[in-house]
């Protein structure tokens, strides 16, 4: 819980989401990983934050389809596609630009081939980073989603992922989804020449997630709630996680 104008409130904490529903210039379409989504969302209600979906566009969300069906098809999965409640938040989410990160305890970016066209240069999602990191709070990002993180600079221009170890999309992984040809860069190369330490787990599909400072950072969908665990675990004791 937390303190605001005098009255204690519920800790908040922003999802982040592409609003891009297209593999590039292809017809296959993308958009937000459902498990990743569904399940932080899931977990972050259960321990009591407040949590706010937040997009690019605003408005409904893409997911991608083939998140929605065998083998990504989960229990948490099927479980938010037939919530209406979360299902009606997945449909009218606020647009990035009127949201002000200092706001939320915590900001998670959500998994999703979509975020590596409309999130790695949106200034709007950039400055909402810098708005929470700059007030103390701590940031996690999930496969893709650590896309969004790349190029994100501190009050000196430094890049926040520089001499931090980070976790995102492996270049293995992007090949078994079948974008390895389509994605407009590669995560790893990129955290790696922006000076990150890249860590990585034993399997592309078992959940790896690693924390650094402010930034909590998970390999792929399958760490989806490893992620959200470590952020909730930042945010609530301030220890140093380092590789779980």
């Amino acid at each position: 819980m937390a303190r605001r104008n005098g009255r204690v409130e519920s800790q908040r904490i922003l999802l982040v989401c592409t609003s891009n529903p297209r593999l590039g210039d292809s017809d296959r379409e993308t958009g937000v990983w459902a498990e990743s989504l569904f399940s932080p969302y899931y977990f972050f209600t259960r321990k009591g934050y407040e949590v706010t979906l937040a997009s690019v566009k605003g408005g409904k969300l893409p997911i991608d389809p083939k998140s929605v069906v065998t083998p990504y098809l989960t229990t948490v999965v099927k479980k938010g596609l037939t919530d209406d409640f979360i299902m009606a938040r997945v449909n009218t989410t606020a647009c990035i630009v009127y949201i002000d990160g200092a706001e939320f305890d915590g900001v998670f970016i959500v998994d999703g081939l979509g975020i590596m066209w409309d999130g790695v240069y949106n200034s709007e999602i950039i400055r909402v980073v810098q708005e929470s990191l700059r007030a103390g709070k701590m940031v996690a990002a999930v496969g893709h989603g650590v896309a969004a993180l790349c190029n994100v600079t501190d009050d000196r221009g430094n890049f926040i992922v520089a001499g931090k170890q980070m976790t995102g999309t492996t270049d293995t992984e992007e090949e078994l989804l079948g974008a390895g040809g389509m994605v407009p860069f590669s995560i790893e190369a990129k955290l790696r020449k922006y000076g990150a330490i890249f860590k990585q787990g034993t399997s592309d599909t078992r959940p790896f997630a690693t924390r650094s400072g402010s930034i909590v950072t998970g390999q792929n969908s399958a760490s989806s709630l490893l992620t959200a665990e470590g952020l909730v675990e930042a945010m609530s004791l301030g220890v140093r996680m380092t590789v779980v």
